[in-house]
């Protein structure tokens, strides 16, 4: 029987558009990727909180000590003042020169006596933050906005004092710097990172690897804003800074979770900070 060309056609016309629906429906259906399956909510939920409190603690400067349990125990702590707290504001003063600056202080003092780590703590504050202030009042000649504040915690026995100061000279970009000081009250002597992690039984290949992806993420995030054309900071990924045997500001804040900062304006113009919370 022969097969005109019209029915040859139309039969093979058939085929091609079958072929092509059972290729879509395998692609659809047999190629798919299941979905991913999350085994870790509570951990990630974690991180979010983290994430969370690590963007507070740059608006939580109020100038207080915040005891954040019952069971602290000073009784083997001696105070120079024994009226005053174990941190109290030394320093509270607004001034105002127009066109030479504007200050605006809130300078703390560890209250403990008799302790070497004690007295090179508040030896730095004073040299830092107080000497600054002293010289702009003196010799400011460009109109310069500066602030000092604080905020202390203690957590069981573990005083844990932050400090920032705002500085912004001129024409030049603002300025943040953030110093931490530690301090065991039960052994009266400063506590080190690595104390901290034990303590909190952290272990330290998991806090880098978490360092360099939250740095990463920060850095993916200033690429965007500089491709828009913004001035921003761009972080040195490779940079020794973030190992933990460099990492010089720490602080165990609201309910015992641990703060690791890296203010880059500690050594340049800029506010740009990371904080990372365990």
């Amino acid at each position: 029987m022969k097969i005109s060309l019209r029915t040859f056609c139309f039969i093979l016309i058939s085929i091609v558009c079958a072929f092509s629906v059972v290729m879509a429906l395998y692609v659809q259906f047999a190629t798919k990727e299941p979905e991913p399956i999350n085994n870790l909510p509570d951990e990630i939920a974690i991180n979010e909180e983290n994430k969370v409190l690590a963007e507070q603690f740059k608006t939580q400067f109020e100038n207080r000590l915040d005891y954040q349990n019952s069971g602290v125990n000073t009784l083997g702590v001696t105070k120079k003042d024994t009226s005053k707290d174990i941190i109290y504001t030394v320093v509270e003063t607004k001034r105002v020169v127009e066109n030479r600056y504007d200050i605006d202080l809130h300078v703390p003092i560890i209250n403990i006596s008799n302790n070497t780590s004690v007295e090179r703590f508040n030896e730095k504050i004073q040299s830092l933050f107080v000497d600054k202030a002293n010289d702009i009042m003196k010799n400011a000649t460009q109109n310069t906005i500066y602030s000092i504040d604080y905020m202390a915690y203690v957590n069981t026995n573990i005083l844990s004092l932050v400090i920032r100061s705002t500085l912004k000279e001129g024409n030049n970009p603002q300025r943040v710097i953030i110093q931490t000081y530690n301090y065991n009250l039960s052994t009266n002597e400063e506590i080190s990172l690595n104390q901290i992690l034990e303590i909190k039984g952290l272990n330290r290949k998991n806090v880098e690897d978490t360092i360099k992806a939250e740095v990463q993420l920060a850095n993916q995030d200033a690429e965007v804003y500089k491709h828009l054309g913004y001035n921003v900071y761009m972080r040195d990924l490779n940079s020794d800074i973030y190992k933990l045997e460099n990492t010089d500001n720490y602080l165990l804040g609201p309910d015992n979770k641990l703060y690791l900062i890296y203010p880059y304006g500690n050594a340049n113009f800029t506010d740009e900070m990371d904080v990372i919370v365990f």
